[in-house]
């Protein structure tokens, strides 16, 4: 029962709902709904997308930053390894000094001076030095110092477990004068070579904090991304000063991290994203640290760029709809209202088709059918009438032909009679062009006997108007014998005569008629040297929409052509050409129909 309602609604809301509803709920459902899941996928994509492009963007970042501090840090222990192997270093340590002459000293000093300078150009450090434990007068100078000078500092105490090697950062230095605090240094105990348990010296490689910072700081991770140097929990160097916070806070965690991966850890209600990286020689660490908002804040401000605009395109598709759906309905309540109104009786009704569309061209459509119906009454009136007209010539056209032939014999016989024979020539041509006009009620005629028609019309012409008209006839042989629809060429030649030669101011003029067979059919060619028509007369004569209501002597080419055109279809009919002042040509084309091998007498 349920089903059946449910059923019911659907079927009444598709059918007997408005247009204008079911179109928005349409375009609702096309674009909009897609629009929305569109934008669901986006967001979930755009955070994936997001969160791996900036881990791997920190991860390159933070690779770079750690090559370029242990290069820096492995400067030292090569320094130290190769100034290890130098027995001008052991012989200066080692040297007691009742048995060295000043000159000596001064020569070991100078060696060992140029040596160090030279390791620091190559190696790229930033100071050597060497604390000897005998009294030399060289050990004033910078490069080697005396032990004694470091007595009680912090980073000479280091010494006291026994270790061969340290490495120092700025903050083991703080005991030491402002000058000796920026310095990381890797110090290196030299034994006597003699006895390779007794310390002689100690070699001191350093290389200065700023630059150790620069390689740090210069570390682009991201926003709030920070990059530290760490010794345990303890900050030898940092991007930011929150680094040694944010070191305390998750250096228990450090120990649980496998180095070289990405940890998330969370303090208090702040997440981050951890990784650190080991030194190799110096035993410190490299640890960055992304703070979860960092990582996601494009993400965010994508996501709500993303959300105004689909809110935009939401509205603006809404609109849109709401615009095309109202022209859509409208034209086609326009079109409605036409039709009940034609239903009603009003057949002159019209409705103005706008557009292209298929509602536009329904409405073209109605508009040119209802055109339509308008011409078949009209034509359906015309024939009417013309079918009463026709009724009343036929009762008039029941004379009998043969009183006219009768009458025009007494007229001959009354000529001879009287001894008149120019009338009784012209009464004998008239008897003889009203018979082949009548062609015994035949449409189609041979070209002979159209030929012999317009002869005797030129020959009633020239007896009307004292011989003014002069034809050439040039006909091919053999073309007299071919079909053709009667009355074709005497009102060319008439036309040709009475609006041609008659309007010249002599109105005497020679028309030429030539038949030949071609590969078309038959071309006959009425040319006169007559007045001419200019290009607008020419037109109203022949086009095929000229209308002969104004154009004098028209509607017989035009009855003509049509005529042509219903028998044997186009190509075939009348082309012309005319030029004003020098006479008319007058091509007719028609097919060579053969006659029949026997033919009704």
């Amino acid at each position: 029962m349920k089903k059946s309602k449910l059923y019911a609604w659907g079927r009444s809301l598709l059918l007997d709902a408005k247009l204008r509803g079911k179109l928005l709920v349409i375009f609702f459902l096309l674009l909009v709904l897609p629009l929305g899941v569109f934008t669901l996928y986006a967001f979930h994509r755009i955070n994936g997308v997001i969160e791996e492009q900036t881990f791997s963007a920190a991860e390159k970042a933070f690779e770079d930053t750690h090559i370029a501090v242990e290069d820096l840090f492995d400067r030292l222990p090569q320094v130290a390894d190769i100034l290890a192997m130098d027995s001008s270093l052991y012989a200066l340590a080692a040297s007691d000094p009742a048995d060295t002459s000043y000159i000596q000293r001064l020569q070991d000093r100078d060696r060992i001076s140029t040596t160090f300078s030279y390791l620091r150009s190559l190696s790229g450090v930033d100071r050597i030095r060497l604390y000897v434990s005998n009294d030399y007068l060289y050990t004033n100078s910078a490069d080697i110092v005396s032990l004694s000078s470091a007595a009680g500092s912090q980073w000479l105490a280091a010494f006291q477990d026994g270790a061969s090697a340290h490495w120092f950062a700025p903050s083991d230095f703080s005991d030491q004068p402002a000058g000796e605090q920026n310095w990381y240094a890797l110090m290196r105990v030299i034994y006597h070579p003699s006895h390779v348990q007794e310390p002689l010296a100690i070699l001191r490689i350093d290389i200065a904090a700023d630059r150790i910072d620069a390689a740090v700081n210069r570390s682009t991770i991201t926003q709030n991304g920070i990059v530290f140097l760490l010794d345990g929990n303890r900050v030898l160097t940092g991007s930011s000063d929150q680094a040694q916070d944010l070191a305390d806070i998750l250096a228990p965690e450090n120990g649980d991290q496998p180095a070289g991966s990405w940890n998330d850890l969370s303090a208090g209600r702040r997440k981050y994203h951890t990784r650190y990286i080991q030194l190799e020689d110096c035993g410190w660490a490299l640890a960055v640290v992304l703070p979860h908002d960092d990582i996601f804040r494009t993400s965010r401000e994508l996501q709500l760029e993303l959300l105004a605009v689909v809110v935009l395109l939401a509205g603006a598709a809404y609109l849109l709809a709401y615009l095309l759906s109202q022209s859509m309905v409208r034209r086609l309540l326009r079109l409605n209202d036409t039709m009940q109104a034609v239903q009603h009786g009003d057949v002159s009704a019209r409705v103005e088709p706008l557009g292209q569309d298929e509602i536009g061209q329904l409405a073209r459509s109605f508009s040119n059918m209802m055109t339509r119906i308008d011409t078949l009454m009209d034509e359906k009136l015309e024939q009417g009438q013309q079918i009463k007209a026709l009724e009343l010539k036929a009762l008039q056209a029941q004379i009998n032909p043969h009183f006219l032939y009768n009458s025009l014999d007494l007229i001959n016989c009354t000529a001879i009679a009287h001894h008149v024979p120019q009338i009784s020539r012209m009464v004998n041509a008239l008897a003889q062009f009203y018979r082949l006009s009548l062609s015994r009620g035949r449409e189609v005629i041979p070209l002979a006997d159209e030929l012999r028609h317009v002869r005797l019309y030129v020959e009633i012409q020239n007896m009307r108007f004292e011989n003014r008209v002069q034809v050439v006839w040039d006909v091919e042989p053999g073309t007299e014998r071919y079909l053709v629809i009667k009355i074709v060429l005497q009102p060319i030649i008439e036309n040709a005569i009475i609006h041609g030669i008659f309007e010249k101011p002599d109105k005497t003029g020679t028309v030429r008629v030539s038949v030949r067979r071609c590969e078309e059919g038959l071309r006959i060619l009425v040319a006169d040297d007559g007045v001419g028509m200019d290009a607008e007369t020419l037109a109203a004569n022949f086009a095929a929409d000229a209308s002969s209501a104004n154009t004098k002597g028209g509607y017989g080419v035009r009855n003509i052509n049509e005529r042509l055109h219903l028998a044997y279809g186009p190509p075939y009919g009348l082309y012309c050409e005319s030029t004003p002042g020098a006479g008319t040509r007058v091509a007719v084309l028609i097919p060579a129909v053969e006659p029949p091998e026997e033919t009704d007498e």
